[in-house]
């Protein structure tokens, strides 16, 4: 090969861009003929060859000509002198007539500016031609494998973060760029939390979370998880399980981390429900205990103090202390009566409830006991008539009186505590919502859990007994609250099949 053809005199290579194209003229039709001309044709091998133009072939079996490998056209020549006396612009000739006499009167014929490769050197573009043939499969293989796995990962509902080193986003999946309201690529480049949202869309987190296993997973270079609860912009309770997930590189460096949020709340609700029925269980297996053991003493003792406050010959400071005694036993007493009706198995009621009536009674006997302490008590119905619902009147009115009280002492200056009525797809909803003082996430995570109570004397079975209820009426109950904006607590209940001739019941009637 001419050294006009690989290197300049400084040794620059002409593949790099700083030659011109080459108008090529092909003498024979050898082995590499076809080869030849895919490359001088397809465009593929422009990323690896100078650009090149086919201006002329000469000596050109006829069968080639007659197969139509090239392309309509282009001159042909019987002789190589004929082809470069009518193309003066060929600045490379390839042999590929495998005659060495010939070759030699070419060489010696061909101007100085003027390349030649021989049959010999072709040899290389064959197998240029065949890599870069394996490469385009590999190349189409490749594609057709990214988006395969774009498109499992895009149909993930969970949120993936593929995330550098310093916990910037490289990439996303579908799920997470549309729930923030952006576009990928606007948020490569961005710490991870400009794009990780709740299913409602509000931010779930503004900074790097301490809390994240992405930071244990970059000490550790292992998978690691954990659990974190967020408050949607409703005021709801959420569960949330992010894994993290170390990337490596060839050299087993690992490059970066992957990152998934699962919302796991409807999962841990169920939980908190099946570990609820258990606690139950062993309440309801306590009480028979209790009752045995603990209220016939009980009894005793109220009594002989009760006894004991009617003599005349007690003290002032002696009549006190039994005073006390009688008051902590029938504390006691109540405790224990909560207890046992709380783990008491009752059987699911069948009555037909007017719940408007029952919201009015539970607010205008509220309205009395608190109206004139700055509390008022609204009810508020939609226009459409809303049907009855299963259920004991009179406990779903206790319910609602214990849902008003909670929210009052959560609102000790005073204000609105609404009932409001509407139909949300087959259940009848009662929502209780008042303006005070509202939760934080341990609170809302431990509010339904019996014996949990945040005041001072409060037995910890009111919302857990509200629960109870409800469920048993085949409902349910969804607590949201926001620390400083108030608490809502919405009571879904079964609607009841209208029987003809049978009236809903209001609560006492």
């Amino acid at each position: 090969m001419n050294d006009d053809f690989g290197y300049e005199a400084l040794g620059n290579c002409y593949w790099n861009g700083s030659m011109g194209s080459f108008v090529v003229g092909i003498i024979g039709s050898g082995p590499a003929f076809k080869v030849l001309l895919d490359i001088i044709y397809n465009e593929a091998f422009r990323e690896f060859l100078p650009e090149m133009r086919l201006a002329a072939v000469s000596e050109l079996d006829p069968a080639q000509s007659d197969a139509g490998l090239v392309e309509p056209g282009c001159p042909l020549y019987p002789t190589w002198r004929e082809m470069l006396d009518n193309h003066p612009e060929i600045n490379l000739v390839v042999e590929l007539g495998c005659d060495e006499e010939l070759l030699q009167a070419v060489r010696a014929a061909l101007p100085e500016h003027v390349s030649l490769m021989d049959h010999r050197e072709a040899v290389f573009f064959c197998g240029m031609h065949d890599m870069a043939l394996v490469k385009g499969n590999f190349m189409n293989q490749m594609d057709h494998q990214r988006t395969l796995i774009q498109s499992i990962i895009d149909e993930i509902r969970e949120d993936i973060f593929l995330l550098d080193k310093s916990g910037n986003v490289v990439d996303v999946n579908r799920i997470v760029w549309q729930r923030a309201g952006v576009s990928r690529r606007s948020l490569l480049g961005l710490p991870c939390w400009h794009g990780a949202r709740l299913r409602d869309g509000s931010v779930f987190c503004r900074h790097l979370d301490p809390a994240c296993p992405f930071h244990k997973t970059l000490q550790s270079g292992e998978k690691e998880e954990t659990l974190v609860t967020r408050v949607n912009g409703s005021g709801l309770l959420q569960y949330y399980r992010l894994y993290a997930y170390p990337i490596f590189d060839m050299r087993g460096h690992m490059t970066h981390v992957m990152v998934m949020h699962r919302d796991i709340t409807e999962r841990t609700h169920r939980e908190k429900y099946q570990q609820q029925h258990d606690k139950f269980a062993i309440i309801g297996e306590m009480s028979t205990y209790l009752a045995h053991e603990i209220r016939n003493p009980l009894f005793a003792v109220g009594g002989f103090a009760n006894s004991l406050l009617k003599s005349p010959n007690l003290g002032e400071k002696e009549r006190e202390k039994v005073q006390i005694i009688v008051s902590e036993t029938m504390r006691l007493d109540r405790m224990l009566t909560n207890m046992l009706n709380f783990a008491r198995p009752s059987r699911a009621p069948e009555g037909r409830v007017d719940i408007v009536a029952v919201c009015n009674d539970a607010a205008e006997l509220m309205g009395i006991g608190y109206g004139k302490q700055g509390y008022q008590v609204e009810v508020r119905q939609q226009r459409t008539p809303l049907p009855s619902v299963q259920g004991d009147p009179d406990a779903l009115k206790q319910c609602l009186v214990n849902l008003i009280k909670n929210a009052i002492e959560a609102m000790p200056d005073g204000g609105v505590i609404a009932l409001e009525l509407t139909l949300d797809q087959a259940m009848v909803v009662v929502r209780v919502r008042d303006q005070g003082i509202g939760m934080g996430e341990h609170e809302l995570d431990q509010v339904f859990n019996p014996f949990y109570s945040t005041k001072k004397e409060g037995s910890g079975l009111g919302l857990a007994m509200i629960k109870k209820i409800v469920e048993e009426c085949g409902g349910r109950v969804q607590l949201a609250s926001v620390p400083n904006q108030g608490t809502t607590v919405s009571l879904y209940l079964c609607p009841s099949l209208d029987v003809p001739g049978d009236k809903a019941l209001p609560a006492g009637k």
